[in-house]
């Protein structure tokens, strides 16, 4: 495989950052997953502006417009020789542009804390092949908390993901012995669902597609969006509420929306069958159709 590295295509056993970049030394970057699906990425534009979103909530510059992002993102897949893969675009605050002579003991944290007022931004590109798998998905609900907006604005798009690494590693320890751990977990706060780990939880109820209303906390997904709006084209009703495990186990029918599958239908929650159905089977159709064919 080969991986493009601050503009330039490398291998990716050698594909590596300096140990002072800000995205190595403190999580200081921001990364967006999508989907390739026949060469072409899927729902682009979404993905960009999220991307570019999160490096404004976080105060830096990007370095790089949407058309130089695609065109690295193109230039990855044909040295892969791809046509379905998931990418991953990562931005970091990367280092200072200008060096300053330190002591020898180096700088205090504090300084190297802050962050600089001229960045250099790093820019990686990844690709890997892609199977997609649509098969249905558990959840299960955890005591681990998101982290809060009010502490790291655009946090799911953030390389700080240290809440959905416990969120997992809590449901691999929930798990009984010799049998798999829930495929995604329920990530609350106040007891009101707000996403999953890599993927936002909806539901149907009362003839209504219901999602956990998010206020100031930012979807899990770009994909979240994208069915929503799919499902309002269609005239179906669309609610956003406050929304507790309670209410996802006592649902019609569950799906997660993910950047992968688009739309997967969701087996149990918590130990309780909840399953598909003709709404979700819907809006994977229409998702398929017009989200990732590109109509």
């Amino acid at each position: 495989m080969r991986y493009h590295v601050d503009g330039t295509l490398v291998d990716a056993e050698a594909a590596t950052l300096p140990v002072d970049d800000r995205g190595f030394a403190f999580g200081d970057a921001v990364v967006e997953p999508l989907r390739v699906a026949d060469g072409t990425p899927v729902a682009w534009q979404a993905h960009v502006e999220r991307l570019f979103d999160a490096c404004d909530a976080l105060g830096f510059d990007p370095g790089v417009d949407t058309a130089e992002l695609r065109d690295r993102l193109d230039d990855t897949l044909d040295a892969n020789t791809l046509d379905d893969a998931l990418v991953r675009l990562s931005i970091t605050r990367g280092r200072k542009r200008k060096r300053e002579p330190t002591t020898a003991t180096g700088l205090p944290l504090a300084d190297r804390l802050r962050p600089p007022t001229d960045p250099e931004p790093t820019v990686v590109v990844t690709a890997n092949p892609l199977s997609v798998d649509r098969a249905a998905v558990t959840l299960q609900t955890v005591r681990t908390r998101p982290i809060r907006p009010a502490a790291v604005p655009a946090a799911p798009v953030t390389h700080n993901r240290l809440d959905a690494v416990r969120a997992q590693a809590e449901l691999r320890r929930a798990a009984p012995p010799d049998d798999d751990p829930a495929g995604e977990a329920l990530l609350t706060d106040d007891d009101h669902v707000v996403g999953g780990t890599a993927s936002d939880p909806v539901f149907v109820a009362e003839d209504a597609l219901r999602l956990p209303a998010l206020d100031e906390w930012p979807a899990r997904t770009a994909t979240r969006g994208l069915v929503r709006d799919l499902a309002r084209t269609e005239g179906f009703p669309v609610v956003e509420d406050d929304y507790t495990p309670a209410d996802f186990r006592a649902a019609d029918e569950a799906f997660v929306a993910e950047p992968t599958a688009g739309v997967r239908p969701v087996a149990r929650i918590d130990g309780v069958d909840v399953g598909g159905g003709p709404v979700t089977r819907l809006l994977a159709h229409l998702y398929d159709e017009h989200v990732v064919g590109g109509d």
